[in-house]
Order: structure tokens, then C-alpha cells, then sequence
């Protein structure tokens, strides 16, 4: 079942959080994204198709912003 974006926003935030937290816990980004993509992933797969570009924009700068440069190629 898909979520509206009221919903995916607050999964969005939720998940901004785990990004600061894993990248302060672990700043080797091949650590890091072996944490985050799962749950990145579980956010994505929760969206609309006419939602995916807009939840990889916020996942891409959620990431850029705790320093964890490129993410994998199903999040590029």
C-alpha cells in the first residue's frame, strides 16, 4: 500500500535522523550505506510512483548533508 506525502514526509524525516545517526556511528560511507539503504529502500518502496523522484531528491540531500557523498546506483 502506498503512502500520501504527509506520510512519506514524516517517514522522510524519521529517516534524516537515522542518516545523522548512522553517519556519526559509521563514517566509512561503505558502513554507512550498508545501514542506510535498507531503510532508505523501505521509504521508497512505501511511495507512489509519481512520489519516487521526489522522495530520491530527498534522500540524495539527506545524504549529501550528513557527508556521505554518492549513494549507491538505485539511489543515483
Amino acid at each position: 500500500m502506498t503512502k500520501n506525502r504527509e506520510n512519506l514526509d514524516s517517514d522522510l524525516e524519521r529517516l534524516q535522523g537515522y542518516a545523522r545517526a548512522l553517519a556519526r556511528k559509521y563514517p566509512e560511507a561503505q558502513l554507512f550505506w550498508q545501514e542506510f539503504s535498507g531503510l532508505a529502500e523501505e521509504v521508497l518502496r512505501d511511495a507512489a510512483h509519481e512520489d519516487h523522484e521526489w522522495v530520491l531528491h530527498r534522500i540524495r540531500r539527506m545524504v549529501a548533508e550528513v557527508g556521505m557523498g554518492g549513494p549507491p546506483p538505485q539511489f543515483s
